[in-house]
């Protein structure tokens, strides 16, 4: 195992080897998503947050678009107008919590808007941008970035969301955008997890490509900075249980994220903060550091 040992704090919060997986809770906001079940309400938000935080969530992660590759496009409005809305329920009701939220969009004007109401919430340390398209979408969006110095989630992509192909590109496409960051002034070592795009993102993206991805986990250690894994309920796990339904991959999605754990991920992207999920993580961690892990803190 390399001796790079990538670990970050964020707003308090530990990330990285040595502390606890941390758990992202996502709250999906998009009417177009491939997970039906998964699509919050609104109104509900809040109740829904709140049970994740009480769950053991480290992050919230808010996002009005669905990725996914036959999804009907929305416009950057349409996406600006569900995030708001979403925030405008959401953050008044968690002004006395630590939790961090960021803020799943490609676009600047999305993420300008969002940053907003945190602000006027006495909430602007506990944002996080978490872009899929590793500040390629926008051609604004990393210059605004480096300009707020808020930390955050970069996905490997090439051009497209999640494009990149094989680990060596897929490093090459993290390492640019993090150079992208740099280059305007911005210290990645501090504010910067990175994801490695498992899914479907493209056509060519087959399962082979997935399963490459979470079995060498460890070389992406290389970049010096904490490891997100986004797996719940991917097409990946259905083509392996031949299940078309999102709603029927639970068992899969925690099979996956045991081994993704254990191969070193840092922080797990799941639809599902249930007990199942943290223990789940709890014991595939414990067993690669070969030692018990204290409950997140």
């Amino acid at each position: 195992m390399s001796e790079i040992r990538p670990c970050i704090k964020l707003h308090g919060l530990d990330i990285g080897d040595g502390f606890p997986v941390r758990v992202m809770g996502v709250l999906n906001l998009s009417q177009e998503s491939f997970f039906k079940q998964s699509v919050v309400h609104p109104a509900s938000i809040l109740a829904v947050a709140s049970d994740m935080i009480e769950k053991g969530a480290s992050f919230l992660d808010v996002g009005g678009r669905s990725t996914a590759p036959n999804a009907r496009p929305i416009t950057v409005a349409e996406e600006r107008e569900r995030v708001v809305n979403a925030l405008n329920m959401l953050l008044p009701g968690l002004e006395n919590d630590k939790i961090l939220i960021s803020i799943d969009t490609q676009y600047k004007v999305v993420a300008a808007s969002a940053l907003e109401i945190f602000e006027a919430n006495g909430m602007g340390d506990q944002f996080v941008l978490n872009d899929v398209c590793g500040l390629h979408a926008d051609p604004e969006l990393a210059s605004w970035l480096a300009g707020t110095g808020k930390p955050c989630i970069l996905m490997a992509s090439h051009g497209r969301p999640g494009d990149s192909l094989g680990i060596q590109q897929t490093i090459e496409d993290l390492e640019a955008s993090l150079d992208m960051l740099e280059s305007r002034g911005y210290n990645t070592k501090q504010r910067v997890i990175v994801d490695p795009a498992v899914g479907k993102w493209i056509p060519d993206k087959i399962p082979a490509f997935d399963l490459e991805l979470i079995n060498h986990l460890d070389a992406f250690r290389v970049i010096g900075l904490p490891i997100l894994v986004a797996i719940s309920r991917k097409s990946f796990i259905g083509e392996i249980l031949e299940e078309r339904d999102p709603g029927k991959r639970l068992q899969g999605s925690l099979s996956a994220t045991a081994i993704a754990v254990f191969n070193g991920a840092h922080v797990i992207r799941t639809h599902d903060v249930t007990r199942e999920t943290m223990d789940t993580i709890k014991v595939a961690q414990a067993i690669r550091q070969r030692k018990i892990i204290k409950s997140p803190a």
